[in-house]
């Protein structure tokens, strides 16, 4: 393993300093960095497992559920996975891991996973439920950090608006990316109970026995090991509880959601006395709430407790509009972080854009545009620096239309006629050019620019 690599792992733990350790493989699954700082649990040194396959270390994962192969097959990092391990020595215990590729030139070299053992759940509930690394106080997004242009979202800003200001309990309902989080944390900061806790779940990153505990909380002796820890519902007091991918949590335990909604109050598990508490409960889910229901993964009557309004959010492929101001808000944004000065994206990038299905909606743009900037080297992010597997699929919608429609210019002219529109609307919406940059996320000289461009005036 190469310097660099170590390095990274060592950095990794500064970062999630409250883990137990790490393990670091390349692409063939052999160990090259290993870390462990509780040998009365798992007595594994470094000694023990360098230069060794996974395999051969774990007798109880294999190529199918290791999440370290996982995330190096699909891109993608894994957060707070459960895992039940068992080492060549016997020795059994659970986990929290987190999981994150390697990336060297855009290639995977390896992936590296750092893990907290179950023994020390307190301590996590501790600092998931307090927020005991964090410096200083949190920022929660707000209404105007949603960025859209579109119909569709501005009359969901419309009514997220209108009921921020409820205690009625919030069904949000979108796909995969689309953003449920950030709506949840805008009708928080929106409303009265802005002043308060702002606690997020995501309830499919959690064992169903965990789940329960970090939930509603513990009593000391209530199972072995168990200490008086308050349980997120307790925590949340006076604001807000997030939960996501509710209808991943076990029927029982949502029974106890159930109860705690409606009575708003709680028992810990092991306790005899009820908690009052005041929490208003916002869940999100990114499959169809009533086909849950339909497949037994959520309750009816929870269902019906939880929508007392609903929210759906539109996934980009419906909103295309809302991609160029995403794209301006993300360029703007990755040009402050990675100090750089990319100015925009190519008209060939900016068609396959418009014609992509965007199957992980404005998280997969998000992704999209940081690779860009992480390869392109001059000023306008090219066809080179995207994935060429996202431009064979956007080929594969558009080939037809090429043919129909006389190839390049008439993408361009349906670039101009997105971008206009998207002005436009946004000019109409706002009071001043001032306020209509800052919804479509781009300086005030950018709109000045695109709007000679494209000529249109401010007087629409």
């Amino acid at each position: 393993m190469t310097m660099g690599l170590s390095n990274y792992a060592e950095q990794i733990l500064n970062i999630y300093n409250y883990y137990n350790g790490a393990i670091m493989v390349n692409r063939r699954g052999m160990i090259e960095y290993y870390y462990n700082n509780r040998k009365d649990i798992n007595t594994l040194t470094e000694k023990d497992v360098l230069g060794k396959s996974l395999f051969e270390i774990y007798s109880s994962i294999d190529m199918e559920n290791s999440t370290l192969m996982e995330v190096m097959r699909t891109g993608q990092a894994m957060s707070s996975v459960y895992q039940s391990l068992v080492n060549f020595k016997g020795e059994k215990y659970g986990a929290i891991c987190s999981t994150f590729p390697i990336f060297d030139n855009n290639k995977i070299i390896g992936a590296i996973e750092i893990f907290l053992y179950l023994e020390e759940r307190d301590k996590y509930m501790n600092i998931f439920i307090t927020g005991a690394e964090a410096k200083g106080p949190k920022r929660y997004y707000v209404l105007d950090d949603i960025i859209s242009v579109s119909r569709s979202m501005n009359l969901l800003k419309g009514r997220i608006l209108r009921l921020s200001d409820t205690d009625s309990t919030v069904m949000i309902y979108g796909e995969t990316g689309t953003g449920k989080e950030l709506v949840a944390q805008a009708i928080h900061a929106n409303g009265r109970r802005s002043g308060k806790r702002f606690l997020s779940q995501n309830c499919a990153a959690i064992p169903e026995n965990l789940l329960e505990s970090i939930l509603f909380g513990t009593v000391r002796g209530g199972y072995t090991d168990a200490e008086n820890r308050m349980g997120l519902f307790e925590a949340a007091n006076g604001g807000t509880l997030f939960l996501d991918e509710i209808n991943s949590m076990d029927i029982s335990v949502q029974a106890k959601i159930l109860k705690a909604i409606e009575e708003q109050q709680i028992l810990r598990i092991g306790g005899l006395e009820e908690i009052p508490i005041d929490v208003r409960v916002i869940a999100a889910m990114n499959a169809d709430p009533w086909q849950c229901v339909e497949e037994g993964l959520l309750r009816e009557d929870l269902y019906y407790r939880l929508k007392v309004v609903q929210l759906n959010i539109p996934p980009l492929r419906d909103r295309k509009e809302d991609i160029l101001p995403l794209t301006a808000y993300y360029l703007d944004f990755f040009n402050r972080t990675m100090q750089k000065q990319i100015k925009d994206l190519s008209d060939e990038v900016k068609s396959l854009f418009f014609h992509y299905q965007w199957p992980g909606n404005v998280r997969e743009l998000r992704n999209m545009i940081e690779s860009g900037f992480n390869l392109c080297e001059g000023e306008i992010i090219e066809k080179e620096d995207i994935d060429i597997n996202l431009f064979n699929l956007a080929n594969e919608n558009t080939s037809g239309l090429k043919a129909d429609k006389g190839g390049e210019g008439f993408l361009k002219e349906q670039i101009r006629i997105f971008e206009r529109k998207a002005i436009t609307d946004a000019i109409k919406k706002c009071d001043n050019l001032i306020k209509a940059a800052d919804c479509l996320g781009i300086s005030r000289q950018t709109l000045n620019n695109k709007m000679k461009e494209l000529e249109i005036t401010e007087h629409l």
